[in-house]
């Protein structure tokens, strides 16, 4: 694709090799976007040395960093933005789903020296829609007196450890369990025919609402309300469907 690069997950050797075949002659990289913990991607979330690292380059380099906390942001990870597991700060971060509670809208935000744009030089059909807007303003104050911070910290734990306990009577299809709070992946064996789909179907089927990240990986998402009680629910569930289809 014209303008773009792709590069290995994780390979900074890469990122610096890919920044320089770019820069020849007239050209020059203005940004790398990245995701702090991927979603479509198999829900893998980013390795801190790594982001760092692209930090520390786009530091050195002028170029800047962008992040896409579209699936991450706005407490979905336990922490207000995903890139604060990472323990860094992006130039640009865009936002939207989380953000509007289920009201369509979307946000870029950036630093003062990012902010090139003056009232006219961008235009957007829905821009500024004010009930979005009031949405939008209504979920992070919400989001800040609700204490739903330590909600999702607690709950995404307890998904884990119980995803993991599941994944531990079942070896020979679930290889992995990952994620950061309220957004963690199921990840199955690549050599067994189960896919990702096959989950989802037969959990809805058990009452539960999942979705898939890919063919092999099994992502869930639950409300960042959602209860103990309801997290116990679920998890019997998907092990209720597991067993379904290997039965």
């Amino acid at each position: 694709m014209p303008g773009f690069h792709y590069v290995e997950y994780n390979d900074i050797e890469a990122i610096r090799n890919a920044i320089a075949f770019i820069d020849e002659g007239d050209r020059r990289v203005c940004a790398i976007m990245l995701e702090a913990l991927q979603g479509e991607g198999g829900v893998r979330p980013g390795e801190k040395e790594y982001f760092q690292q692209i930090r520390q380059i786009c530091d050195e380099t002028g170029i800047l960093l962008i992040l896409d906390e579209v699936q991450v942001g706005m407490g979905r990870t336990g922490k207000y933005w995903g890139y604060e597991n990472l323990g860094i700060e992006p130039d640009i971060f865009t936002s939207a789903k989380g953000l509007g509670g289920g009201i369509p809208i979307g946000a870029t935000l950036c630093k003062a020296k990012c902010d090139v744009f003056q009232p006219g030089d961008h235009a957007s059909t829905f821009g500024g829609n004010p009930f979005a807007c009031a949405v939008a303003l209504t979920v992070c104050q919400t989001l800040e007196k609700e204490n739903l911070l330590q909600n999702v910290q607690a709950r995404g734990e307890q998904l884990r450890e119980g995803l993991r306990a599941i994944a531990s009577q079942h070896p020979d299809k679930i290889a992995e369990v990952r994620g950061w709070g309220l957004i963690n992946g199921m990840e199955l064996n690549a050599d067994i025919a189960l896919t990702s789909a096959d989950i989802v179907k037969a959990a809805m089927a058990e009452g539960v609402l999942l979705v898939p990240a890919g063919p092999k990986v099994v992502r869930f998402v639950p409300p960042l309300i959602v209860s103990a009680e309801e997290v116990e629910r679920a998890l019997q569930a998907v092990e209720k469907a597991i067993v379904s289809l290997t039965a």
